[in-house]
């Protein structure tokens, strides 16, 4: 992949992308095609496998889409198999403690700045041992590492979290942190919009990239303006859903 997201994030430049909830290769083809900076798929409410996430994975690399895989847990071997899918990426869910955040730094990165396990023979390193040690330092310096906060917990300990070294990108998820000030799915709403301010002047303060959702271009334009450059926004299956909808009533109205 020529274009790598560390690289651009690291030059203070933002990125756009979109969450993936549909099993399918032949629709990243179709979204990696747009310009997007990358996509997420997601392993932990959407119905893909392994196998079919891999698939993405490659199709999503062909475009240069940077493919960013969300686990559906935090455990060692979740996280080892969806990185020697090719990905670059990772998105863990439910951080709600350093340790938890040290755990996932161990799990996704090699000797010496984890704990990785190690095998040529996978996708990631191209199915080989020839010239691993240029493979092991090439992913050592463009895998992506996020975490994503996202309940009260998680928000008590954010100013902890965000010291974890080798943790990337602190993702704010903006569905649970609306739940956590009592106002669930109103991502709008003033009390919830002064929490997710809170939470991103922790993040900037320690020199991580800070993410999070939107559900409209407005929205993503007033998040970039406050210092958040990492924006993903909506996901395949409700742009595709919202689209014949709107079809749809346009060619009924009068």
């Amino acid at each position: 992949m020529s274009f790598n997201i560390l690289e651009k994030l690291k030059l203070g430049k933002e990125v756009f992308g979109t969450w993936c909830m549909l099993p399918s290769s032949f629709t990243v083809d179709v979204i990696a095609r747009t310009g997007l900076d990358f996509i997420v798929i997601d392993l932990e409410h959407g119905s893909i496998s392994l196998e079919t996430c891999e698939e993405m994975v490659k199709t999503a690399i062909l475009h240069n889409c940077h493919p960013i895989v969300r686990v559906g847990d935090d455990q060692e071997n979740t996280i080892l198999h969806a990185l020697e899918t090719g990905c670059e990426g990772i998105l863990v869910p439910h951080v709600s403690k350093v340790e938890k955040a040290r755990a996932i730094v161990d799990a996704a990165r090699y000797f010496p700045y984890g704990k990785r396990g190690l095998s040529p023979y996978t996708r990631c390193h191209e199915y080989t041992h020839v010239g691993l040690a240029a493979s092991m330092k090439k992913h050592g310096e463009s895998t992506f590492v996020g975490i994503l906060v996202e309940g009260q917990e998680g928000i008590n300990n954010l100013t902890e979290i965000v010291k974890v070294e080798g943790i990337d990108c602190v993702y704010l998820g903006m569905y649970d942190i609306s739940q956590s000030v009592g106002l669930p799915g109103q991502l709008e709403h003033p009390d919830v919009i002064k929490q997710l301010e809170s939470c991103l002047k922790v993040i900037l303060n320690s020199g991580k990239t800070a993410g999070t959702f939107v559900r409209d271009i407005q929205t993503a334009k007033l998040y970039k303006e406050m210092g958040f450059n990492f924006i993903a926004f909506v996901a395949d299956s409700f742009a595709l859903s919202s689209f014949y909808k709107e079809s749809v009533l346009a060619f009924q109205s009068k």
